[in-house]
């Protein structure tokens, strides 16, 4: 599939769950962001839905990008290995 054809989908995702955390965002957003949709039954069935259409790589990095776009944050070109069991690693923001 298309790399357009999931953003759209993901981006409103990832704008619900960071409508549930607080602002300032911390460095970790996007594994904070993972976490959430881990732990709620609807946004994780919505999210391997996604998955099975799209890749679990389409989608992860997609989330990436639209938490990184949403936020208004920079990337701060650090990596660091994710608690959530959805990614490895993720890129601070801040």
């Amino acid at each position: 599939m298309k790399k357009d054809n999931v953003s759209r989908p993901v981006s409103e995702l990832i704008k619900e769950v960071l409508g549930t955390i607080s602002r300032p965002y911390p460095e970790n957003i996007t594994d904070q962001v993972c976490l959430a949709i881990q732990k709620k039954s609807d946004w994780r069935n919505r999210y391997n839905r996604l998955v099975r259409s799209y890749s679990k790589w389409s989608v992860n990095s997609q989330i990436g990008r639209s938490t990184l776009q949403i936020t208004g944050l920079k990337n701060l070109g650090l990596r660091a290995k994710a608690t959530s069991s959805l990614i490895k690693t993720y890129t601070r923001l801040g």
